[in-house]
């Protein structure tokens, strides 16, 4: 079958990268397995070597009628959904799962969506185990990059919150059907250590990386104003966090934006 760019399907054919990603999930036979964007089912169909039943979320008709003529259904639950439109509650509850059990979830994720699939798994968090996903290597940087890196960004800070996020291996573009014209990379995600993001702060976290990342070459306090429009409530904002207001957000660790976060006042906007 053909792949339809609009979709931005690039299939994965090489059996190593399948066996590779594999063994990085390693699934057990209890746990509640999710596969986005199974394709035409080369990752689908190692994954089922490594668990009785597994459910899959698929967008194109054409390619859930493929596997459903290949994969029982007693093995495979298809999905065919806009994985973005569907909550991971309803994958669980679809699985047959009792509330409070958690999605481990692999996927060779579509560029075009990847970034938005990232703000699915951070906002749905109480809904996933752990996960091993593919992105486009430049995405992977800016997931995993440290501050002071240029490539450190507000997603990254963001998902560093709720996972430990881990480069494995990088994957060619020979791998795939179509190649894409750029190289990927598989990460492998485990819940972060320390107490739990709160939505509340989530949203505040969201506020402050906005406004402190709106322009990159701006320093802290300078991005800060445009955002408050006020200077002394900026500098009494910076003081009470201990944060130089002198610097860029990119040399800013994660823990001083949460301690932002924590100070913030979201009716405080211009």
């Amino acid at each position: 079958m053909a792949a339809k760019r609009f979709l931005g399907q690039h299939f994965l054919v090489d059996a190593r990268t399948v066996a590779r990603i594999g063994r990085a999930l390693a699934p057990t036979p209890d746990e509640a397995l999710l596969e986005i964007g199974p394709g035409r089912g080369a990752l689908t169909n190692g994954l089922l070597r490594r668990c009785e039943r597994m459910a899959a979320i698929e967008l194109d008709p054409m390619l859930v009628a493929r596997l459903r003529a290949r994969i029982a259904e007693d093995r495979l639950l298809l999905l065919e959904r806009d994985v973005l439109q569907t909550p991971l509650r309803e994958v669980l509850q679809a699985l047959g799962r009792s509330d409070g059990e958690r999605l481990v979830i692999a996927g060779n994720l579509p560029y075009n969506i990847s970034k938005p699939i990232v703000q699915k798994l951070i906002r749905e968090r109480d809904c996933v185990s752990r996960a091993v996903l593919m992105f486009q290597r430049e995405v992977a940087e800016r997931l995993t990059a440290s501050p002071g890196s240029r490539r450190y960004a507000p997603l990254g800070v963001l998902a560093g919150f709720v996972f430990r996020i881990e480069p494995l291996f990088d994957v060619p573009p020979r791998c795939f059907s179509p190649p894409p014209r750029v190289q990927s990379t598989v990460t492998r995600w485990s819940l972060a250590d320390g107490p739990a993001l709160g939505h509340d702060h989530e949203q505040r976290l969201r506020l402050v990386l906005a406004a402190c990342f709106a322009r990159r070459r701006r320093t802290l306090r300078n991005n800060l104003k445009s955002a408050l429009g006020d200077e002394s409530r900026v500098d009494d904002l910076l003081a009470s966090a201990d944060i130089d207001g002198s610097l860029r957000a990119e040399a800013l660790a994660p823990s001083a934006f949460s301690r932002l976060a924590t100070r913030w006042d979201p009716g405080a906007l211009v």
